[in-house]
């Protein structure tokens, strides 16, 4: 009995913490969009590189992709688990491909702590927290 009361604690835990990251992921994605906008003419004027419309596009994309994600993931929509690990791949590939192609040099090298830090939060959510089995199971009541 002790066994079960522990698995559906950390099941709960498990729950909530996927559900911060997929809502920080997507606040940081509408953030990176809602920035882009406020100073569009500001980049535009510095003659930055990449175009502002990558920013805006790239952010907007971000914030949609796990907005959708944690509507599935607290509706236990029964893809959640596919999703946030299509997701997260996506991330992860386009993270790299941006810092190593698109990017600056210089600024390859002073974002690569945080680079790698990012990519280990996203395989951490997509490997460890979220679980198939967890979304497959009926709609119950243990997490509201």
């Amino acid at each position: 009995m002790k066994n079960v009361v522990k698995r559906k604690k950390r099941a709960l835990r498990r729950y909530w913490i996927s559900a911060f990251f997929l809502f920080l992921y997507a606040l940081i994605g509408w953030l990176r969009l809602q920035q882009t906008l406020l100073y569009w003419y500001y980049f535009l004027e510095l003659g930055l590189w990449p175009h502002p419309l990558y920013f805006a596009v790239s952010g907007g994309m971000i914030g949609a992709g796990y907005s959708l994600a944690l509507i599935f993931h607290f509706t236990h929509f029964k893809y959640t688990a596919q999703t946030i690990r299509f997701l997260g791949i996506l991330l992860i590939i386009w993270m790299w491909v941006d810092r190593i192609w698109i990017g600056i040099r210089d600024t390859f090298i002073s974002l690569l702590p945080i680079t790698i830090i990012i990519t280990g939060c996203t395989i951490g959510l997509d490997l460890l927290l979220v679980r198939k089995i967890e979304y497959m199971k009926k709609k119950s009541h243990e997490h509201a």
